[in-house]
């Protein structure tokens, strides 16, 4: 039976007490997520580590991983955070002076700071600025010529919930070799995401956003173009081949994404992980993302309403997102949310507005509890 929104509602011990409308921030741990990390816990506190059954989970969640995203589990990589991946990709391509990555200004800067340090390289980053929080895929399609390597943007955007379609992202860029790399920390987890048929070279994200995972741990999709031209940052016995063999020496790789995977993985972290991704597979990420839309559209429709601006009205279906941000033309935002704290509701406070950010087991009465809260 798929896992209804009121079903896995229950998992989530804060949800009574608080309408956590934060998921864009740092999500709230489900119940069966804390206690397989204490199982992890308790088994190493109490007994011997056993290797090979930790690595037999360990590969449980790449194929759960890989189910999700609708890929092989021989792309997945685990990595600490979407921050990490993103350097696989800065630190593991031979980038040579004159060579350019095409961005989008207002990005987080996880998907900046990588870029930025190729400028000692002689590696130009070139960043699309978008208009009223909307990306005009074509006009950032025109900032790539011959020698852009890296088209890096991100699924959804932190601040304002634009969504791209890398679709039309693709199509857009036709004519150019460019690799294809996306920061999807605001879209997985949230948003269907089906890479066996998307045009993307490379994906990573965080696990402690919308997959509803714990801090410190992640994944990297490593498409076969990227396979073939990505060196990995750092070598280890993870990476190789014959990984238990320490007196001899072979510096094969192993053939697929796991040749980006060091040493010493983080289990409790992995394992917490893959819990989290078990609940969305049970629930089905296009009845997720359902949701979550229809959440995120209420909010739309209502806050106008009241009075607030938003941030982003998303002119087509496609840009639209779990992400809802706002702000009122004459109150402060850091009262707002202090206000709106008091009252219970968790929401984010961005720069000059506020971010809600609604998850499948998320009610309508928890928008209830926002919007009786907000003064008008």
């Amino acid at each position: 039976m798929p896992l209804t929104p009121n079903d896995m509602r229950t998992l989530f011990p804060i949800a009574p007490r608080y309408a956590y409308l934060d998921h864009a921030a740092i999500a709230p741990l489900s119940t069966p997520v804390r206690s397989t990390m204490e199982v992890f816990l308790g088994r190493l506190t109490e007994e011997p580590f056993d290797l090979a059954h930790w690595e037999r989970l360990r590969g449980q969640v790449r194929v759960r991983v890989a189910e999700l995203l609708a890929v092989g589990p021989e792309s997945i990589a685990f990595t600490k955070n979407t921050t990490s991946g993103l350097g696989l990709v800065a630190a593991g391509l031979d980038w040579e002076a004159g060579d350019n990555i095409v961005g989008v200004d207002r990005e987080f800067p996880a998907n900046i700071y990588p870029w930025m340090g190729l400028k000692r390289k002689g590696v130009e980053l070139r960043l699309y600025r978008p208009e009223q929080g909307r990306i005009d895929l074509k006009a950032l399609a025109r900032l790539c010529d011959r020698r852009t390597r890296v088209v890096a943007i991100s699924a959804v955007q932190f601040w304002s919930g634009f969504r791209t379609d890398l679709d039309a992202l693709r199509t857009a860029l036709k004519g150019h070799d460019a690799l294809l790399v996306v920061d999807a920390i605001q879209a997985a987890g949230a948003m269907h995401l089906d890479l066996s048929s998307a045009p993307v070279d490379f994906l990573c994200a965080g696990a402690q956003k919308w997959l509803l995972g714990p801090i410190g741990v992640g994944f990297a999709y490593v498409g076969p173009r990227m396979l073939e031209r990505l060196n990995p940052v750092t070598i280890g016995t993870d990476s190789v081949v014959r990984d238990e063999e320490y007196f001899q020496y072979d510096l094969t790789l192993k053939p697929d994404a796991r040749r980006f995977e060091e040493a010493a993985p983080n289990y409790p972290g992995i394992l917490g992980m893959g819990a989290a991704v078990n609940l969305l597979l049970r629930a089905g990420s296009r009845a997720v993302e359902e949701v979550v839309l229809r959440l995120a559209d209420r909010l739309r429709d209502e806050l106008p309403r009241r009075g607030y601006e938003l941030v982003l009205k998303p002119a087509l279906p496609s840009e639209r997102s779990g992400i809802v941000s706002f702000r009122h033309p004459r109150m402060v935002p850091a009262e707002l949310q202090t206000r709106l704290r008091e009252a219970g509701v968790i929401v984010s406070l961005r720069s000059d507005f506020l971010r809600a950010s609604a998850h499948y087991y998320n009610s309508d009465e928890d928008l209830d509890r926002l919007l009786e809260a907000l003064p008008q």
